[in-house]
């Protein structure tokens, strides 16, 4: 009986031991599937990751394997924008995706320089829009205009009068301005007035009121013609094949579009949604087709399907710096990406046969 009740307990220790076990890995089944990557659209678990590398590829929409994306009124700027101001997407301020902007602070980022408001505020001061003045610019009177002088002394009919030099050397009586003699006898004597030139004042320019008032203009979208995708290099153990899995895109505002000469960054889009966008409407978001029309395809199957090319620009590293900052000059710098990127290509077959 004693041996039984022992043999009992024994039972049910591992019983409540078990139960904690299994307990306990259900719990880091959970907790690893939350780690998989929440910016793609087909995460992979960091369990089933043999290898992953972070690349960071421009793509110049421009260029002819990539102006399929970018066809006249279907660029994939355009769209992304759109969506982003109708609030259908999220649109971030870099590819970390941590801090969200909304429609006005996009607005402002895609805005062409000196359109907001006509005309500076430095400039106003400085004496822009304001009218010409009528001065010679040290402070005399305007000079009357001797057309208008010449028609004064005009009868009305045509005839000009002469003033004598009796008339010019008269002198005030003391009882007001001189009196002016007729020639004619018997003639009323009149009182000179003094006449004296009307000068017109300066009217106001209403086309300085107009550039005040200026409407905003923004890029078109076929001037953001850069593009930068973010992807992650993953080896799946799991499935024994590679993956080039989308993070993010971005787009790049030019250099040619800049005051300064340098690119610079719009807006971040998690191509989680951009996907989720692409594939609501298959026959708007096209990736035209310039061989058959009758065969284009939706912009998301072109990214499944690697229809674009980008080349290289930076990989993860400890530094954080690109080829760009790595090797000196452009040309240096882009033949290490071309190498960069042969080396993936045999890193991924060595991996097959491991």
């Amino acid at each position: 009986m004693y041996v039984m009740r022992r043999m009992n307990g024994k039972t049910i220790a591992w019983s409540l031991l078990s139960l904690s076990l299994g307990t306990g890995a259900a719990f880091a089944q959970e907790k690893e599937d939350s780690t998989a990557n929440q910016f793609s659209s087909r995460p992979i678990a960091d369990g089933d990751v043999l290898m992953k590398r972070t690349l960071w590829r421009r793509v110049d929409l421009k260029e002819k394997q990539n102006v399929s994306m970018f066809s006249k009124n279907n660029e994939i700027t355009r769209y992304l924008l759109e969506a982003a101001k109708a609030g259908l997407i999220d649109a971030y301020t870099n590819d970390s995706c941590a801090t969200k902007i909304d429609g006005e602070e996009l607005h402002k980022r895609i805005l062409i320089p000196n359109q907001t408001a006509g005309l500076s505020a430095e400039e106003i001061a400085a004496g822009f829009g304001e009218p010409a003045k009528t001065d010679d610019g040290w402070g005399a009177k305007p000079k009357a205009d001797p057309t208008k002088t010449a028609a004064a002394a005009d009868d009305g009919w045509g005839n000009t009068k002469k003033e004598t030099k009796t008339e010019a050397a008269a002198e005030d009586d003391g009882w007001g301005p001189p009196k002016k003699k007729s020639s004619k006898k018997g003639a009323k004597t009149e009182v000179a007035k003094a006449e004296e030139p009307v000068v017109e004042q300066p009217k106001v320019d209403s086309s300085f009121q107009t550039q005040i008032a200026s409407t905003e203009e923004e890029y078109f979208p076929e001037q953001l013609s850069i593009l930068e995708i973010k992807e992650d290099w993953t080896f799946d153990k799991k499935r024994s094949r590679l993956y080039n899995d989308i993070q993010t895109l971005t787009i790049i505002l030019p250099s040619e579009q800049t005051a300064t000469g340098l690119e610079l960054p719009v807006a971040s889009f998690r191509y989680k949604d951009v996907e989720r966008l692409f594939r609501s409407d298959p026959k708007k978001y096209i990736w035209y087709n310039t061989h058959n029309t009758a065969q284009n395809k939706n912009l998301a199957d072109a990214f499944d399907l690697r229809l674009f090319y980008g080349r290289i620009t930076k990989y993860s590293n400890a530094n954080d710096r690109a080829f760009l900052d790595i090797y000196n000059g452009e040309k240096e710098a882009l033949i290490k990406s071309l190498n960069y990127e042969q080396e993936l290509m045999e890193l991924e077959h060595g991996l097959w046969e491991y």
